[in-house]
């Protein structure tokens, strides 16, 4: 018997799978027999989880409640930085904020330190999971990213290099989780360190081991980098999720405020409603056959996916203004895929950028071969010279990132 009160309940998608569909039951029963319906995914997520020995329960005490709220709100004015550069009085007011929150910065190091490093969200709550442990994480990356600033400014280069490690860090460790959202922050806070990386690399007495500290990390996050269909498999199951509340006659509870206001405010909330209703098995239909889709597109790199990609979006639009239009697939759950794709692919592709750029730099021996870019299709271009290394044509879309850092002999320090 359905308990709306029981979010496993609607982990197990109960309603959906009580519906005479054969073509959604097509659809459905493989996600299900495959492990990946929200209730088999979170007791994945559950598993061996150790909360005394877990470094994320710690992290989440370092920032509690409205805490890493109000740190990212008070450095939003100083991050992100793109040259890495702060005038003499906004240095000083970055100096006194990371005095003061010095503590949490070794306590964070402390935790990642611990034997276990799990994150934990419910997909049975769907896109209503807490999921603040992402803003723990983007706190603590924000502190050693502002406390490599002060190490720049003071030329204590050693900790500089430090910083921006941990920094990387706490990126790919939040990186690693099967949600979007997380991810799409991992690639917010990398693109955040990496201006960091280029002030160190272009520090006249910058030294080969300080490099080798961040080349290290770097190497071990391309080396281990997640799988783009898993954090799509996760997205889907929150999306049957959504389903199963609007199959329970919570259609308005699913809303963004912002949009129920509005459609408050234009009369219309029952058209909507009903719209949404009368279509709901044939909208779900399309929205599984399209993540269906995505999700296999996710085992070839981006550039090969950006033509299915705009097919997709296609087939929504030439739905529109027909009794066929998904309103719940096409308005809420199916949008922006390609942009969030996108997204990932070129954070991927700068971090593989910076990882060749720093393995020509502490390494005299040429590439043997130059990796193709995941979000271009094109080969890195890669320009050695005798004191320094040149990667370019990152994004190949107009907003090219030129990364550049000295070059050392294996065994030279200067």
């Amino acid at each position: 018997m359905h308990d709306p009160n029981k979010p496993s309940d609607y982990g197990r998608l109960t309603l959906t799978r009580q519906v005479n569909n054969p073509e959604l039951a097509q659809l459905v029963g493989p996600i299900v027999d495959n492990g990946n319906s929200p209730l088999a995914l979170e007791e994945k997520l559950a598993a061996d989880q150790d909360p005394a020995s877990n470094g994320v329960v710690e992290l989440m005490k370092i920032y509690p409640g409205p805490i890493a709220d109000q740190l990212i709100d008070s450095t939003n004015a100083w991050l992100p930085n793109r040259d890495f550069q702060f005038p003499p009085l906004t240095l000083e007011k970055v100096r006194a904020y990371v005095v003061r929150h010095h503590d949490k910065i070794d306590r964070g190091r402390a935790a990642l330190r611990m034997p276990q490093w799990k994150y934990f969200w419910q997909p049975t709550a769907g896109y209503l999971a807490e999921v603040h442990f992402v803003e723990c994480t983007r706190a603590a990356c924000r502190l050693e990213i502002l406390a490599a600033a002060i190490a720049l400014s003071d030329q204590d280069l050693d900790a500089a290099s430090e910083h921006i490690a941990f920094a990387l860090e706490y990126a790919s460790r939040l990186g690693q989780v099967n949600h979007v959202y997380a991810r799409r922050t991992a690639a917010e806070l990398r693109q955040e360190t990496f201006p960091a990386v280029a002030a160190l690399g272009q520090q006249p007495n910058v030294t080969r081991e300080q490099l080798v500290t961040i080349a290290k990390t770097l190497a071990s996050h391309v080396a281990a980098w997640p799988n783009d269909a898993d954090a799509w498999i996760a997205d889907r199951a929150c999306g049957l999720h959504q389903y199963e509340l609007i199959r329970d006659g919570q259609f308005l509870s699913t809303l963004p405020r912002e949009e129920f206001e509005e459609l408050k405010a234009t009369n219309g909330i029952d058209a909507t409603v009903r719209a949404v209703t009368r279509n709901l098995n044939q909208d779900e239909v399309v929205y599984l056959q399209q993540m269906n889709a995505i999700i296999d597109a996710c085992r070839r790199p981006f550039y090969q996916r950006t033509e299915l990609l705009a097919k997709l979006d296609a087939q929504l639009a030439a739905l529109e203004g027909t009794n066929d239009y998904p309103v719940v697939a096409a308005q809420w759950l199916l949008v922006d895929v390609a942009q969030q794709q996108r997204i990932a692919a070129r954070d991927k592709a700068l971090s593989l950028a910076w990882n060749l750029a720093f393995d020509q730099a502490v390494s005299r021996e040429p590439a043997a071969e130059i990796p193709t870019n995941p979000l271009t299709g094109a080969p890195y271009q890669i320009r050695l010279e005798p004191e320094r290394v040149t990667v370019a044509a990152v994004d190949g879309g107009g907003e090219d990132e030129i990364l550049l850092l000295p070059r050392f002999n294996a065994g030279q320090s200067r």
